[in-house]
């Protein structure tokens, strides 16, 4: 999953945070939720993301469940074989 290249898309319903849908990065770090289980990534954005008051913002903290992958690296193809 570390390097993955990662696309924004929400979640089907409920989705706060419209403004990122469509935005690419790629994994820096993930970790499942201590209580949840659910994985959790650390996303290195390949533009920085226009945030509040004019300042961006390079990286961001989501719930995989809200990206698409686009593509794993190399490593991570292999153990799929």
């Amino acid at each position: 999953m570390l390097g993955s290249v990662i696309k924004y898309v929400g979640l089907e319903e409920g989705e706060l945070y419209q403004s990122f849908i469509g935005h690419v990065g790629y994994v820096a770090k993930h970790s499942r939720h201590q209580t949840t289980g659910e994985m959790h990534v650390a996303v290195e954005w390949f533009e920085p993301y226009p945030v509040h008051c004019g300042r961006s913002t390079s990286r961001s903290h989501f719930g995989m469940k809200r990206f698409e992958i686009l593509s794993s690296p190399p490593s991570e193809e292999k153990k799929d074989v």
